[in-house]
């Protein structure tokens, strides 16, 4: 009974300690869950493009120059996007120069160019996640502030990948403190197990009573029926946020997941211009994929972009194979190096791998389409109501030891 009395106080505290955190994840990621759907209807003139009859887009690299060209000078175009969505833009991601002055990277007004892959006018541009009351970054900032808490690196990762270590073991502590304090030895004929028949009220709420024990099934209840999937987001928050000093460690004692960026060193300083240009590149990575195909047996199913990372001086050509899982965008990628074009790391299929795609799908609602979706929302909600009746439960325990 003393070890149960200590597991109720860590899963009571825990819970309170991760209380507000879960509550602001709960909320934003309900609506995250249709984040591209939400952009779209708040920025149409950002997101949305309609075809002209009977024309196709320009080419990729050619929209890639263009970007650069309607970029701020500070800022660089690294990437050529190789996959289209019918009736959305184009969205280049800006990132920085380097100031030759101070060596630190310059401060940009805006990271983010919307443009029409059809005529390759420039739609608009923004600063991602910049403020939640401007119509424009209104969901990105919910973005941000799920994901960092509005936080700068590395801090936003420390507080909420310690969030998410607790969440997981007190989803672990949550569902064992439901389990029957006693089974009787006996149960009378035609009756269920005993085990059972104390454990399923667990898994009700009881429409009549106290309103503390209408709080206890709120809180219990839900938890019980969701309890897979709140591990699974749980322990995904920790891989999204912890993945090389937690994540990774703790899965390798069972899997093993292909480090794409393993052994690869950073250059002293970010490359400036490298030697091999955008199409070589590209050209370079589809060998490399085709050589690769063959030897392990996968099939290329469509191209994804192409990105160029100035801190280690390669290109990734990233795509979706028969490794990938269906409904993803894809996470079969190659390294190219950016000077001479030979392959520097693969990364595609193997279990660790695929866990990781799949907890990362999950969370973020990137398989099985909108009926995916509305769960999700539906979840986000219910780790709010956790939340907030995990909380009331502790307030009203208080208050009674406080009168008594």
């Amino acid at each position: 009974m003393r070890v149960r009395q200590h597991f109720v106080r860590l899963h009571r505290w825990a819970g309170l300690v991760t209380a507000a955190f879960l509550l602001m994840a709960g909320l934003t990621g309900s609506l995250l869950a249709f984040e591209d759907s939400l952009e779209a209807w708040l920025n149409p003139a950002l997101f949305v493009v309609h075809a002209p009859p009977a024309a196709s887009a320009l080419d990729p690299f050619v929209l890639r120059e263009r970007a650069q060209l309607a970029a701020p000078p500070q800022a660089l175009v690294d990437t050529v996007i190789l996959n289209r969505h019918d009736g959305r833009s184009l969205r280049f991601i800006l990132s920085a120069r380097v100031d030759p002055k101070t060596g630190q990277p310059f401060a940009l007004d805006v990271d983010e160019l919307f443009m029409d892959p059809y005529s390759a006018a420039v739609l608009g541009t923004r600063l991602w996640g910049a403020s939640l009351f401007r119509r424009e970054t209104a969901i990105s900032f919910l973005y941000r502030l799920h994901y960092s808490l509005a936080m700068s690196a590395p801090w936003s990762a420390r507080v909420l990948g310690a969030v998410g270590l607790l969440w997981t073991l007190n989803c672990l502590i949550g569902f064992g403190l439901t389990l029957p304090r006693r089974v009787p030895a006996r149960s009378p004929a035609g009756s269920p197990p005993g085990w059972w028949r104390r454990w399923r009220s667990a898994w009700r709420v009881a429409p009549s009573g106290s309103v503390a024990r209408l709080m206890l099934g709120l809180h219990r209840a839900p938890g019980l029926w969701l309890w897979p999937v709140l591990l699974v987001f749980a322990w995904s928050s920790v891989m999204l946020t912890l993945r090389d000093s937690v994540y990774r460690p703790v899965m390798s004692l069972g899997v093993v997941s292909q480090d794409l960026w393993a052994g690869l060193p950073s250059c002293p300083v970010p490359m400036a211009q490298p030697m091999l240009d955008w199409r070589a590149a590209h050209a370079a990575g589809q060998q490399a994929l085709s050589t690769l195909a063959r030897e392990r047996n996968f099939v290329v199913e469509a191209e994804r972009d192409l990105r160029l990372d100035r801190a280690h001086g390669v290109y990734v050509y990233r795509v979706r194979s028969s490794l990938d899982i269906r409904d993803a965008a894809g996470a079969t990628a190659v390294l190219i190096d950016a000077d001479s074009g030979a392959l520097r790391g693969f990364a595609g299929g193997g279990k660790g791998n695929a866990l990781e795609d799949w907890l990362g799908a999950l969370h973020m609602a990137r398989v099985f389409g909108t009926p995916y979706k509305l769960f999700v929302a539906l979840l986000g909600m219910a780790v709010a109501l956790l939340s907030v009746t995990g909380v009331l439960m502790w307030v009203r325990r208080t208050r009674a030891r406080a009168a008594s």
